[in-house]
């Protein structure tokens, strides 16, 4: 799974549009969950292992995440908050993003 959405990468020109969940860290003991999800050119890029361009970053509790508790989080849910919630920077970059 990846989201799909057309992102200029820190005003160079360069592009990411496709996302990928690369990193996930459970802190039980705050409740945070932080996850990353990296950016390629398109799925081609990353299927061919090419090194991807920079990350978008969260840092969300289990409720932003909609989960019970953090013991149960799926791929699926930290990528519907990555949609739904701002990245750590406070700018919504996934919103409107489709699903891969």
């Amino acid at each position: 799974m990846a989201l799909l959405k057309p992102i200029e990468i820190r005003n160079t020109g360069l592009t990411a549009s496709y996302w990928r969940l690369t990193h996930v860290q459970l802190d039980h003991a705050a409740g945070v969950a932080e996850f990353r999800l990296h950016g390629y050119p398109d799925a081609a890029a990353r299927l061919a292992g090419k090194a991807p361009l920079p990350a978008i970053d969260y840092r969300l509790g289990a409720e932003a995440l909609q989960a019970e508790s953090l013991h149960n989080v799926t791929t699926q849910q930290f990528y519907a908050a990555a949609k739904a919630q701002p990245a750590t920077d406070g700018t919504a970059w996934l919103a409107e993003a489709e699903d891969a």
